[in-house]
């Protein structure tokens, strides 16, 4: 049982994240932590003094703002610095290297743009992210670079619109996944009825987004979209000018893939299309729940290419009972075939998932999976571009999409950084207004369960429709 004490109860699950840096399963540590702050205000700043005692030792920890400054920027740096404290504390007693520091938060580019945008240097960021958050010089560079190769594509502008379709449906469920996701087997009845009402909000979306502004990308996601038929893909898109940006369906299940779904993606303008085999042991696919094979994979990736599309492949680093050897394997032989963009993910431990439910999972080997992944792509000439984080991350690593030169998915980057508001439509999707001038995102979620959205629809719709309004018009 955890034994931590603070007197900064606010923010006391967040100070409990510095100590899982550490200790993931949280029993581990057999620590007695005690945290105070006291904070002092003056005329020209105000300052904090976090103590923290680790068993028998205690340290001192010192930082200040200079005022006037905002209250969210006060509240920020006291925030920052409390957990900086206890970060700190462990690390110096426990002697355990954790690569990405102190941080907890999904996205640690935001942090090198905000230094950017203090007029600090990007080489100036790779020292500060090591110096203000104890980020390991690798991961700081890797960060760096991937906001260098954001470049052209990272903006922000509040007439631009992402478009997020979701479809929940999938073949069979990973063990590993805790998406709200309906088995096909289970809710091919509900097929139709999901893909009329769901083109209807998708219609709805849309005309939103002529009203105020313009379409940058279409993301079409899941669950697996290639889920569906072809004649049912067509009925849901068929009209829309999607083919005048980038647009991007999710094939992740290979088994899902067929000719006649590759003719229809490509009638209706779709360009880039994602194939993910996660692994290309059929143990280890076995294992996890997926119902295809590696011969699958090679098969279906052949035929994808032959429309044209920009091709992108996740993997996962850290699957159940794989070895640095069987990461190697399947990384070097989707190297050689080449496609346009390689995500690999680290394996999460995501509540609501089987391999959650299951109890304590480790994979010694995931740092080194991670690592050999970076040095062997970006040796193959692949750009690391975008990179974002989970919680409860084997190894306190990352997911990196990496890309060849000129390929970068912008709905990815866009998406991952925050930078464009994104209308999302279908069950259990979720809007988001970025509201640039505020620093803040406001979002509207769907009703997750398939049901139930098709029950509620009209009603949801009409909520959805108020939320847009109300936030539109605090923008323009």
């Amino acid at each position: 049982m955890l034994d931590f004490t603070t007197n900064r109860i606010d923010i006391e699950n967040e100070l409990i994240d510095e100590i899982k840096l550490f200790f993931p399963y949280l029993e581990d540590c057999k620590y007695k932590i005690v945290h105070e702050c006291v904070e002092v205000a003056t005329e020209s700043k105000i300052e904090w003094t976090n103590t923290v005692s680790v068993d028998d030792k205690a340290f001192e920890f010192n930082s200040s703002v200079d005022l006037p400054s905002t209250v969210l920027e006060i509240k920020r740096l006291s925030k920052r610095a409390a957990k900086a404290s206890i970060f700190g504390a462990i690390k110096e007693v426990s002697g355990i290297e954790v690569p990405w520091g102190s941080l907890t938060g999904i996205r640690p580019s935001k942090l090198v743009y905000d230094m950017l945008g203090e007029g600090v240097t990007l080489n100036e960021c790779r020292k500060e992210m090591q110096k203000r958050f104890s980020v390991s010089e690798k991961k700081a560079n890797l960060i760096c670079d991937i906001v260098q190769n954001q470049e052209g594509f990272y903006q922000k502008n509040e007439r631009l619109f992402n478009l997020y379709v979701h479809i929940p449906f999938c073949t069979t469920k990973c063990n590993y996944c805790s998406f709200i996701t309906e088995p096909l087997h289970r809710c091919k009845r509900l097929i139709p009825d999901y893909v009329k009402t769901l083109r209807r909000e998708i219609e709805d979306a849309v005309s939103q987004i002529n009203a105020r502004g313009k379409l940058f990308s279409v993301y079409v996601g899941g669950g697996t979209p290639t889920a569906l038929e072809a004649n049912e893909i067509i009925s849901l898109f068929e009209g829309f000018p999607f083919s005048e940006v980038e647009f991007t369906v999710e094939a992740g299940r290979p088994d899902t893939i067929t000719k006649e779904k590759m003719d229809a993606l490509k009638s209706l303008g779709v360009n880039r299309v994602c194939v993910n085999p996660q692994t290309l042991n059929d143990q280890t696919l076995n294992r996890i729940g997926r119902a295809h094979t590696s011969a699958d994979f090679f098969e279906k990736y052949a035929l994808v290419k032959q429309y044209g599309f920009r091709i992108n492949v996740d993997l996962i680093a850290g699957l159940n009972g794989e070895t640095l050897n069987d990461f190697k394997y399947t990384l070097d032989k989707i190297n050689d075939i080449r496609p346009d963009n390689i995500t690999v993910h680290t394996l999460s431990r995501k509540n609501g998932s089987a391999l959650k439910n299951e109890g304590r999972y480790e994979n010694d080997e995931v740092s080194a999976m991670v690592s050999y992944a970076y040095d062997e792509l970006t040796r193959a000439g692949y750009l690391p571009y975008y990179l974002y984080r989970q919680k409860q991350m084997l190894g306190n690593q990352e997911n990196v999409g990496y890309c060849l030169p000129g390929t970068q998915c912008a709905n990815n980057i866009t998406t991952m950084e925050d930078c464009l508001s994104v209308i999302a439509c279908g069950a259990g999707a979720i809007t988001k207004i970025v509201l640039p001038s505020e620093n803040r995102i406001e979002r509207f979620a769907d009703v997750r369960d398939v049901r139930l959205y098709l029950q509620t629809f009209e009603e949801k719709l009409k909520d959805k429709q108020k939320f847009c309004e109300k936030q539109f018009t605090n923008i323009f």
